[in-house]
């Protein structure tokens, strides 16, 4: 225990309980996914990778993510998000890693969904950031996080209905003109993702610069 500790102790999210941010019965209450889906039509799929028939010359090759967005995962993910918690970072990474699935690629690469400047500015910090560089460290994969940038201040995704979403990100995310990925192994890396639109997006200039492999990974879906 630190000094913050002592001044401002850790409560559950879940229960308000003393000690941690993620009580054990609390995570016990969590509602994880059991029934991958393909990222691209939402239907069933093995182990979340995309449906052949789905896989494009640039699409996401598949979606791993743990939870259901709801209950206590959705609140951790809201105090990070809207209320800047970022000490909850560590309790939502070492779900996603120990729930990690034994089928998903060696990746050589964890890139972060990244945040536009402004937004960054007055967030103080871009949460899928943070994720990354934990996941990486424990994980022992490579964190890039200045290959892909967003280029358009976008309207918040929570704020639009679905066709907005997938409209609001039409050609938002770019990639550094001097990038070589070719045959590179990449996770997208994420808090939460809804219609997938955000990881669909990214993957595009991703695969345009010679990513083999581009699978978006997030704690929630939902």
């Amino acid at each position: 225990m630190n000094f913050l500790d002592l001044i401002f102790p850790r409560r559950c999210v879940g229960c308000n309980k003393l000690g941690a941010y993620l009580c054990l019965p609390c995570i016990n209450k969590i509602e994880y996914i059991e029934k991958p889906i393909c990222p691209v039509c939402g239907k069933r799929a093995i182990d979340g990778a995309t449906h052949p028939h789905c896989q494009g010359k640039y699409s996401l090759d598949g979606l791993f993510a743990v939870a259901h967005f709801r209950g206590v995962v959705k609140d951790a993910i809201h105090l990070i998000k809207y209320r800047f918690v970022s000490d909850l970072i560590e309790s939502m990474s070492d779900l996603l890693i120990s729930n990690w699935s034994k089928t998903l690629p060696e990746f050589d690469y964890l890139i972060p969904v990244p945040l536009h400047s402004q937004r960054l500015k007055s967030r103080g910090f871009n949460q899928s950031s943070l994720l990354s560089h934990y996941i990486g460290k424990k994980l022992d994969i490579a964190v890039k996080e200045k290959i892909l940038f967003r280029k358009i201040n976008t309207t918040a995704q929570a704020d639009l209905k679905l066709k907005e979403r997938l409209k609001n990100l039409e050609d938002v995310f770019m990639i550094r003109d001097e990038t070589d990925l070719s045959g590179r192994k990449i996770a997208l890396i994420d808090d939460v993702t809804t219609t997938r639109s955000t990881f669909l997006e990214c993957a595009k200039p991703l695969k345009q610069h010679g990513a083999e492999i581009v699978w978006g990974i997030a704690i929630a879906h939902g």
